[in-house]
Protein backbone atom coordinates (compact mmCIF):
# COMPACT_ATOMS: atom_id res chain seq x y z
CA UNK A 1 0.00 0.00 0.00
CA UNK A 2 2.83 2.41 0.86
CA UNK A 3 4.47 1.62 -2.47
CA UNK A 4 1.27 2.45 -4.34
CA UNK A 5 0.88 5.72 -2.43
CA UNK A 6 4.49 6.64 -3.16
CA UNK A 7 4.05 5.83 -6.84
CA UNK A 8 0.87 7.91 -7.00
CA UNK A 9 2.63 10.80 -5.26
CA UNK A 10 5.51 10.64 -7.71
CA UNK A 11 3.15 10.55 -10.68
CA UNK A 12 1.17 13.50 -9.33
CA UNK A 13 4.38 15.46 -8.77
CA UNK A 14 5.66 14.62 -12.25
CA UNK A 15 2.48 15.72 -14.00
CA UNK A 16 2.03 18.83 -11.90
CA UNK A 17 5.56 19.96 -12.85
CA UNK A 18 4.62 19.96 -16.53
CA UNK A 19 2.92 23.33 -16.17
CA UNK A 20 3.56 24.43 -19.69
CA UNK A 21 1.14 21.97 -21.22
CA UNK A 22 -1.54 21.69 -18.55
CA UNK A 23 -5.04 22.52 -19.78
CA UNK A 24 -4.70 25.88 -21.46
CA UNK A 25 -7.28 28.50 -20.57
CA UNK A 26 -8.47 31.42 -22.60
CA UNK A 27 -6.80 33.89 -20.23
CA UNK A 28 -4.04 35.07 -22.54
CA UNK A 29 -4.08 37.65 -25.32
CA UNK A 30 -3.01 35.65 -28.39
CA UNK A 31 -4.08 32.03 -29.00
CA UNK A 32 -3.36 31.24 -32.66
CA UNK A 33 -1.48 32.69 -35.59
CA UNK A 34 -1.05 32.06 -39.29
CA UNK A 35 1.89 33.74 -40.95
CA UNK A 36 3.17 33.92 -44.52
CA UNK A 37 6.72 35.06 -45.29
CA UNK A 38 8.49 35.20 -48.62
CA UNK A 39 11.82 36.86 -49.42
CA UNK A 40 11.88 35.92 -53.11
CA UNK A 41 10.79 38.47 -55.71
CA UNK A 42 10.15 41.13 -53.09
CA UNK A 43 9.51 40.82 -49.38
CA UNK A 44 6.07 39.65 -48.28
CA UNK A 45 4.89 39.16 -44.71
CA UNK A 46 1.24 38.89 -43.66
CA UNK A 47 -1.07 36.79 -41.57
CA UNK A 48 -3.72 36.51 -38.89
CA UNK A 49 -3.78 36.42 -35.10
CA UNK A 50 -6.69 35.13 -33.04
CA UNK A 51 -7.17 36.57 -29.58
CA UNK A 52 -8.87 35.12 -26.54
CA UNK A 53 -12.16 36.88 -27.24
CA UNK A 54 -12.45 35.25 -30.67
CA UNK A 55 -11.55 38.35 -32.64
CA UNK A 56 -9.36 37.76 -35.69
CA UNK A 57 -6.72 40.36 -36.47
CA UNK A 58 -4.66 40.70 -39.65
CA UNK A 59 -1.21 42.08 -40.33
CA UNK A 60 0.48 43.06 -43.56
CA UNK A 61 4.14 44.08 -43.78
CA UNK A 62 4.50 44.93 -40.09
CA UNK A 63 7.19 47.49 -39.33
CA UNK A 64 9.13 45.41 -36.79
CA UNK A 65 7.98 41.84 -36.18
CA UNK A 66 9.19 39.78 -33.24
CA UNK A 67 9.68 36.08 -33.86
CA UNK A 68 9.91 33.25 -31.33
CA UNK A 69 13.44 32.35 -30.30
CA UNK A 70 15.18 29.08 -31.24
CA UNK A 71 13.40 27.33 -28.36
CA UNK A 72 9.99 28.53 -29.53
CA UNK A 73 9.47 31.23 -26.90
CA UNK A 74 8.41 34.83 -27.37
CA UNK A 75 8.15 37.28 -24.50
CA UNK A 76 4.87 38.85 -23.46
CA UNK A 77 6.24 42.27 -24.42
CA UNK A 78 7.30 41.12 -27.90
CA UNK A 79 3.95 39.41 -28.47
CA UNK A 80 2.15 42.61 -27.47
CA UNK A 81 4.33 44.58 -29.90
CA UNK A 82 3.25 42.19 -32.67
CA UNK A 83 -0.39 42.30 -31.62
CA UNK A 84 -0.42 46.12 -31.69
CA UNK A 85 0.58 45.99 -35.37
CA UNK A 86 -2.60 44.18 -36.38
CA UNK A 87 -5.97 45.37 -37.64
CA UNK A 88 -9.35 43.94 -36.74
CA UNK A 89 -11.03 41.82 -39.43
CA UNK A 90 -14.71 41.02 -39.79
CA UNK A 91 -14.08 37.41 -38.68
CA UNK A 92 -15.15 36.49 -35.15
CA UNK A 93 -15.01 33.04 -33.61
CA UNK A 94 -17.54 32.06 -30.97
CA UNK A 95 -16.20 31.17 -27.53
CA UNK A 96 -17.20 27.47 -27.70
CA UNK A 97 -15.40 26.93 -31.00
CA UNK A 98 -12.35 28.81 -29.76
CA UNK A 99 -12.23 26.75 -26.55
CA UNK A 100 -12.71 23.52 -28.52
CA UNK A 101 -9.65 24.11 -30.70
CA UNK A 102 -7.54 25.78 -28.05
CA UNK A 103 -8.04 22.83 -25.70
CA UNK A 104 -6.52 20.59 -28.40
CA UNK A 105 -3.29 22.59 -28.24
CA UNK A 106 -2.15 20.79 -25.07
CA UNK A 107 -1.91 17.45 -26.87
CA UNK A 108 -0.61 19.06 -30.06
CA UNK A 109 2.27 20.49 -28.00
CA UNK A 110 3.45 16.92 -27.43
CA UNK A 111 3.10 15.98 -31.11
CA UNK A 112 6.17 14.82 -33.00
CA UNK A 113 7.26 17.06 -35.84
CA UNK A 114 8.15 15.61 -39.22
CA UNK A 115 11.61 16.21 -40.60
CA UNK A 116 11.69 19.43 -42.64
CA UNK A 117 11.23 18.59 -46.32
CA UNK A 118 11.97 20.95 -49.19
CA UNK A 119 8.93 20.99 -51.46
CA UNK A 120 9.10 24.26 -53.40
CA UNK A 121 11.44 27.08 -54.26
CA UNK A 122 10.70 30.81 -53.97
CA UNK A 123 7.13 30.15 -52.78
CA UNK A 124 7.80 31.32 -49.24
CA UNK A 125 6.28 29.58 -46.27
CA UNK A 126 3.09 29.71 -44.27
CA UNK A 127 3.18 28.68 -40.62
CA UNK A 128 0.17 27.73 -38.53
CA UNK A 129 0.80 27.97 -34.79
CA UNK A 130 -0.85 28.09 -31.40
CA UNK A 131 0.54 29.67 -28.25
CA UNK A 132 0.53 28.60 -24.62
CA UNK A 133 1.29 31.42 -22.20
CA UNK A 134 3.43 30.86 -19.08
CA UNK A 135 2.61 33.56 -16.50
CA UNK A 136 5.66 32.76 -14.33
CA UNK A 137 8.14 33.48 -17.13
CA UNK A 138 5.88 35.95 -18.97
CA UNK A 139 6.54 34.10 -22.20
CA UNK A 140 4.46 32.41 -24.85
CA UNK A 141 5.47 28.97 -26.09
CA UNK A 142 4.80 28.58 -29.80
CA UNK A 143 3.35 25.21 -30.82
CA UNK A 144 3.92 24.58 -34.51
CA UNK A 145 0.86 23.01 -36.08
CA UNK A 146 2.11 22.91 -39.66
CA UNK A 147 4.38 24.76 -42.07
CA UNK A 148 3.77 24.63 -45.81
CA UNK A 149 5.48 26.13 -48.84
CA UNK A 150 9.21 25.95 -49.51
CA UNK A 151 9.75 23.73 -46.48
CA UNK A 152 7.07 21.39 -45.18
CA UNK A 153 6.90 20.48 -41.47
CA UNK A 154 3.94 18.70 -39.94
CA UNK A 155 2.98 18.21 -36.33
CA UNK A 156 1.90 14.57 -36.46
CA UNK A 157 -0.67 14.68 -33.64
CA UNK A 158 -4.33 14.21 -34.49
CA UNK A 159 -5.12 17.38 -32.55
CA UNK A 160 -2.68 19.40 -34.69
CA UNK A 161 -4.36 18.09 -37.85
CA UNK A 162 -7.75 19.16 -36.48
CA UNK A 163 -6.45 22.62 -35.54
CA UNK A 164 -4.81 22.99 -38.96
CA UNK A 165 -8.04 22.13 -40.80
CA UNK A 166 -9.88 24.69 -38.70
CA UNK A 167 -7.24 27.42 -39.19
CA UNK A 168 -7.14 27.06 -42.97
CA UNK A 169 -10.90 27.54 -43.06
CA UNK A 170 -10.37 31.01 -41.52
CA UNK A 171 -7.75 32.14 -44.02
CA UNK A 172 -8.93 35.10 -46.10
CA UNK A 173 -9.09 34.44 -49.84
CA UNK A 174 -6.39 36.99 -50.72
CA UNK A 175 -3.69 35.39 -48.57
Amino acid sequence: MKTKMLLLSLLFTFFSCKEEYNSPKLDQEVLFQTEYINYAWGYQHHGLMIDSTGRVWSFHLPEKWNFADNNGYISLEDMKDNYYQTELTSITINKDTLQKYYSKLTKAAYGDLSEPKTEMFDAGSTSFSGFIYHPKTKKYKEVLIRQIGDVYIENKSIEAMQIYNWLISLKPQDQ
